[in-house]
């Protein structure tokens, strides 16, 4: 595994995102809300 990490990586290209894509993306992250209790964790939508 020591031999994976130590090649050097070839470069990876950059994705461009589309605008409607971001503005989905910063929607969603505006509306889910994560709930806590003692034990567990709730992922909430609101739409």
């Amino acid at each position: 595994m020591e031999n994976i990490y130590s090649e050097e990586q070839e470069t990876l290209k950059t994705v461009k995102a589309t605008k409607e894509t971001i503005d989905f993306l910063l929607n969603y992250s505006k509306s889910l809300h994560v709930v806590g209790s003692k034990n567990h964790q709730f992922e909430l939508t609101l739409n």
